[in-house]
């Protein structure tokens, strides 16, 4: 019954609460859940999932991409309850690390039971089941994944369960109403095509947010445009510093993606996709204002491409929770993980493919859908490459300092010269912008209120 002591070891020194059922007991209406223990040379995987239904071993290792995994044997479970053994001797239970952690145990938990709350472990205990709350092993366990389909009824279910609901894309398309666009960043688009607009008219519209009109004047009061005065109104940050263009962009910017919310946990958080997007907007406006006047895109939006190129994850974060929400589990118990090679895994498109849809339905200019849409293509050619360029040079710049998600991880010479720009004006640029962390850092966090 090795099985059996070990998950109740495990969960002991968790401190998850759970209680053991007599086999006897009549129990007809309740879920039961069957236990896998598998190994690879990274750690051991605790699979739980629907009992009766059919453990796909090669879906959980795609699941995971962890192609070397196999049923552990008699001899290693063993081993695995000497060592639980031993770590109860040594520490208080009270104050354990996490002992799915400490003992590099990796807890999967399928779908159909991510639902349910209480559910029945049935073991290598034939007199007993052990009773378990899932909510509670989510909460308790820090490097659960929950949400991924790893067993089936039988062999005609296999492809569907595999899919996890995917392809992202095809759902989204078949979403009869998306998200409206936000009424201040309508107002705000309204005012860029009016060639009558004023600059009262964009203060008026801004000055109802609080949020925004602190992140203008933030801005404007940086060292990154050299006004050594004081500025303390929306008037004179776009007089006196940043201009017309910038403030209606930024604005623009951080009302559209302020209209969604992520978690404020794992990789994929609230803050972390403020933090990249306003270092990469600056970055990006910072190397457009130093490329040669002929070839020189509009500076402003520039910065607003920058600070939407992720807006799909944020989109998806809102619309497709539960797969979100397994990604996030994924990218977080793996921080050096391809966040798109991860996407294309799951969901047979990027969090730039939803994105761009979104853009595209909202009416957004051409130049912001092609950046949210190819920032992670190398390939992309077209009327706004320039921008998408910018985008990718700035997070080939900002990666080094863990300030971005790209996979490209050194600034590409071949991307400077078709800007116009040498590996010394990137590196110039991006000190100019990591001296200014502190206001950036600020700028993010009110992003995220």
């Amino acid at each position: 019954m090795l099985l059996d002591a070990i998950i109740q070891a495990l969960l002991s020194q968790q401190e998850i609460p759970f209680s053991r059922i007599p086999a006897t007991e009549s129990t007809a209406d309740r879920i039961y859940a069957s236990v896998s223990l598998l190994k690879d040379n990274r750690g051991i995987v605790m699979a739980m999932y629907h009992h009766g239904h059919q453990f796909d071993l090669p879906l959980l290792k795609s699941l995971l991409e962890r192609s070397e995994l196999r049923f552990m044997s008699l001899n290693e479970l063993q081993q695995v309850l000497r060592q639980l053994k031993k770590t109860a001797k040594k520490q208080d239970v009270t104050n354990f690390d996490n002992i799915f952690r400490q003992n590099k145990i990796q807890l999967i938990i399928d779908e159909p039971l991510s639902t349910r709350s209480e559910v029945l472990l049935v073991t290598d205990n034939p007199a007993q089941r052990i009773q378990i709350d899932i909510w509670d092993m989510q909460i308790m366990v820090e490097n659960a994944l929950i949400g991924g389909i790893f067993s089936h009824t039988n062999n005609d279910d296999k492809d569907a369960a595999g899919r996890m609901n995917t392809n992202l894309l095809e759902q989204l398309q078949q979403i009869e109403h998306l998200p409206v666009m936000p009424t201040i960043a309508t107002e705000l688009l309204a005012l860029q095509a009016n060639p009558d607009g004023t600059v009262e008219d964009m203060v008026r519209i801004i000055a109802h947010d609080p949020a925004l009109s602190t992140l203008v004047l933030r801005y404007a009061n940086s060292a990154l445009f050299g006004f050594s005065g004081q500025i303390s109104n929306l008037q004179d940050a776009i007089f006196r510093v940043l201009g017309y263009e910038t403030v209606l962009y930024m604005s623009l910017g951080a009302a559209l993606g302020r209209a969604f919310k992520l978690p404020p946990a794992g990789r994929l958080n609230m803050k972390n996709f403020w933090t990249e997007a306003t270092f990469r907007a600056t970055l990006n406006q910072q190397l457009a204002q130093r490329m040669s006047k002929d070839q020189q895109p509009n500076v402003a939006l520039a910065y607003l491409t920058g600070l939407l190129h992720n807006i799909g994850i944020v989109i998806m974060g809102n619309l497709f929770s539960t797969e979100f929400n397994w990604l996030n589990k994924m990218l977080t118990s793996r921080p050096q993980q391809s966040l798109v090679e991860t996407e294309k895994n799951l969901f047979s498109c990027t969090h730039a493919t939803v994105g761009a849809h979104l853009m595209k339905y909202w009416n957004m200019p051409g130049a912001i859908t092609a950046v949210v849409g190819e920032h992670h293509n190398p390939d992309y050619s077209g009327e706004a490459e320039d921008y998408v360029a910018l985008t990718r040079l700035a997070g080939q710049a900002l990666a080094a300092q863990g300030l971005s998600d790209s996979d490209e991880k050194q600034v590409d010479e071949a991307l400077c010269q078709q800007l116009g720009l040498s590996v010394s004006d990137v590196e110039e640029a991006l000190l100019d912008v990591l001296q200014e962390d502190a206001a950036l850092e600020a700028m993010a966090n009110s992003l995220c209120a």
